[in-house]
């Protein structure tokens, strides 16, 4: 049966558990720092999903339509488990399956930090020209590259290039829920 969603204060300890490994402060993966069960592991992907929607509903503006809007519901669903999935099977196929709570719940709360941060800077700086933003944006972009990398590496207990390996996964099912995204969201010809 799936657990409901987290409270309040699951989603602020998971975001501020992200943000203290994408800081360097504490070493991901230690169950002393945040929980790495399997309940910490459906929190994170409830938040993961949550978050996604309060950032994209407002942002697309598709609440004016049921059918957009629930259409963006199963996408942001899919999309908030394409990669706990795609990097299980990843996972068990590296010998790695038994770090994978660890692992999920590390890289989800990253990704959750790293959403809300953009959001709060985008909107912050709306009202900057463009390349200016771009200016703030990359070394937070590049930041977030090495919070990842370093997230997968610790939280696997594995070597900077299983990080590596888990980081361009990242990337690549990132891309492609971009793409399901916008195909989606597009207008029918």
């Amino acid at each position: 049966m799936l657990p409901p969603p987290p409270g309040f204060s699951a989603i602020l300890a998971g975001l501020a558990y992200g943000f203290r490994v994408a800081a360097g402060q504490i070493r991901a993966g230690d169950p002393a720092d945040h929980p790495q069960d399997a309940a910490a592991v459906w929190d994170a992907l409830w938040a993961s999903w949550l978050i996604s929607l309060i950032i994209g509903i407002p942002l697309l503006g598709i609440w004016g339509s049921l059918a957009g809007l629930l259409s963006f519901m199963v996408i942001t669903l899919v999309i908030a488990l394409l990669y706990p999935v795609i990097s299980y099977y990843a996972l068990s196929w590296l010998g790695l399956q038994q770090r994978f709570p660890a692992f999920i719940v590390t890289m989800t709360w990253i990704n959750n930090f790293r959403e809300l941060l953009v959001l709060v800077i985008v909107l912050f700086f709306a009202r900057m020209p463009a390349q200016n933003l771009l200016l703030i944006l990359t070394p937070i972009t590049f930041w977030m590259l090495w919070a990842f990398w370093r997230g997968a590496a610790q939280s696997l207990r594995a070597s900077g290039w299983t990080g590596l390996l888990m980081l361009a996964l990242l990337i690549v099912v990132h891309l492609m829920a971009y793409v399901m995204m916008a195909i989606s969201q597009a207008p029918n010809i």
